[in-house]
């Protein structure tokens, strides 16, 4: 009893009008929200070369290794949300975060450990700045519409990434003739649709049900639905006989915990590359530095305000985001790094378990706890496969394009940077490029406008950054 008065006491449920059991289910369903990352991230992340045998696929990142490092990184941080700051927030490592890591830094010359490195380098820049006021100098600098024009922009992107994972698209770039010809108009192909139509249905059947039970307001829609699928791939997977079957679809095996063994290789790989002459000298690994600072500084933040929001709503009090909240979510893209994964953010999901009654950081702990949980389930979510991974990497990327439509589009300093941001992320498969360009882009257009004043000092500064990374890349084409 000493105990239970003491938990209150210290996470105010008094004040903000919660209980025991509000928490604990608030926490669980904000876990549910979360748990795709678990398979998602390993997927994704395995792709990223290794710097010194890029193309080799047996010296990528290792599927267990990015798993418990995603988990644990999960864990950790959210733990330290709950008991810091007191909030109920989820972290763990973000998406889009994972497309820019994996395939505009590992795979862009520098491998998996100059992108963990640039991780590192990252978060304790967002340290720094999270615990100054320049994070709130900076934020005010960039107006909303160039803010959501980059996140509509990745939500395109994932989700492109995603219709390739369920076959949909394929990897053949063509001319509007049909003829595969250098220089022309890069198309992406259908899939071989006669051949990969199972995996597509698979992937449209996880898709679909992930829409039904999400509008249906049903809790953790993204998680039941990957679980269903998986109990089909399954079971595909033990009654099919043939190579096509057993290569796409899943097949248990029992409880083997041999990847694990990853998890102390991909960090001991990347602090034995930390001299490694060729990470230092590419331009990727200095705008990859920037880049993940700012999707992390921009995303998180965001979303802390936006479920402070939601709490007073719910109360009818004023629930102010504390700085405490800010430092924690940016000593979340430091463990991350430093575990051997993708920076950590705070997941928007988060929402749902506020909606489902959490209000302090007592439910951050249980969401917590359970992906501590989540490590001993190890085999199963190794099974999952990359067409059901692609479903949920369509819904969550055709949530992020729905702030499109808050962009001032009527302001033609925000349309054509918000325009050129999105396109040329889409186009030049780089959400590198594309911010960079949105920003050029910007302050021409403000100036051509007459509207160059109003363009804050650090866009500009910023901006003289990305023209540099253009010429600097220029040299290493």
């Amino acid at each position: 009893m000493f105990i239970t008065k003491q938990v209150k006491k210290f996470f105010k449920f008094d004040k903000l009008k919660t209980t025991f059991k509000k928490e604990i289910i608030g926490g669980l369903t904000t876990f549910l929200a979360m748990i795709y990352i678990l398979s998602v991230q390993p997927s994704m992340l395995s792709t990223a070369n290794d710097i010194n045998f890029p193309g080799d696929p047996s010296h990528n990142m290792a599927f267990g290794g990015i798993f418990i490092a995603t988990a644990i990184a999960a864990f950790i941080s959210t733990l330290i949300m709950g008991l810091s700051a007191n909030m109920p927030v989820g972290l763990a490592p973000g998406m889009g975060l994972n497309a820019i890591f994996t395939f505009n830094v590992a795979n862009n010359g520098v491998g998996y450990q100059g992108a963990l490195i640039s991780v590192m380098i990252s978060s304790i820049l967002f340290c720094i700045i999270s615990a100054t006021k320049v994070r709130m100098i900076i934020i005010n600098s960039i107006p909303k519409s160039l803010k959501l024009a980059i996140g509509a922009g990745i939500g395109f992107f994932i989700a492109y990434l995603g219709l390739h994972n369920i076959g949909l698209v394929g990897d053949t770039a063509v001319t509007p003739g049909g003829s595969i010809v250098n220089g022309g108009l890069p198309i992406a192909s259908l899939g071989n649709l006669k051949t990969n139509w199972p995996i597509i249905l698979m992937g449209l059947g996880v898709l679909i049900l992930i829409l039904v039970l999400h509008f249906k307001k049903i809790p953790g829609a993204i998680a039941i639905a990957i679980f269903v699928g998986l109990g089909i791939s399954i079971l595909i997977g033990n009654l099919g006989t043939s190579d096509f079957i057993k290569q796409n679809f899943s097949h248990w095996n029992g409880w083997s915990y041999d990847d694990f063994s990853g998890f102390a290789g991909n960090i001991k790989s990347t602090f034995a590359e930390f001299t490694n002459r060729e990470i230092w000298t590419s331009p990727i690994m200095y705008i990859s530095i920037f880049v993940f600072l700012f999707v992390c500084f921009f995303d998180a933040t965001g979303t802390l305000y936006s479920i402070s929001e939601q709490i007073s709503e719910q109360t009818g009090n004023k629930y102010q985001l504390n700085s405490r909240a800010l430092l924690a979510d940016s000593t979340g893209t430091l463990i991350g790094g430093v575990l051997g994964c993708s920076p950590v953010t705070t997941f928007v999901e988060s929402t749902t378990g506020v909606s489902q009654g959490a209000r302090t950081g007592f439910s951050s702990i249980i969401t917590a706890l359970m992906f501590l949980v989540a490590i001993a389930l190890f085999p199963v979510f190794k099974l999952i496969t990359p067409a059901i991974v692609g479903a949920a990497t369509i819904f969550v990327g055709s949530l992020m394009i729905m702030q499109i439509k808050d962009i001032e589009w009527l302001k033609p300093e925000f349309a054509i940077s918000a325009f050129f941001t999105i396109i040329i992320m889409i186009v030049t498969f780089s959400i590198t490029n594309g911010i960079a360009v949105g920003f050029i882009f910007y302050a021409i257009v403000s100036l051509i406008c007459n509207k160059g004043k109003g363009v804050g000092i650090p866009i500009y500064v910023l901006d003289l950054f990305f023209i540099g990374y253009f010429i600097a890349f220029a040299f290493v084409q």
